[in-house]
């Protein structure tokens, strides 16, 4: 995983804001996938793929499921 990844990943959240479950669902995977890729030893910057995904507690919106 790369922080072009992430950035591609929180781009696809923020287009699907205006549904907040589909936004939070997608903020979840992303997290998942980085924390994954870091187990597997296949990020390729661990420590900025991290900051580059937590910029995603930046947006706003509803985060709730169904």
């Amino acid at each position: 995983m790369t922080v072009k990844d992430i950035r591609e990943q929180i781009e696809l959240i923020r287009g699907s804001m205006n549904d907040p479950e589909v936004a939070h669902s997608t903020e979840d995977g992303l997290y998942r996938q980085v924390l994954q890729s870091i187990a597997d030893g296949t990020c390729e910057n661990p420590v900025e793929c991290a900051k580059e995904a937590l910029k995603t507690m930046a947006l706003n919106f509803c985060r709730w499921y169904a």
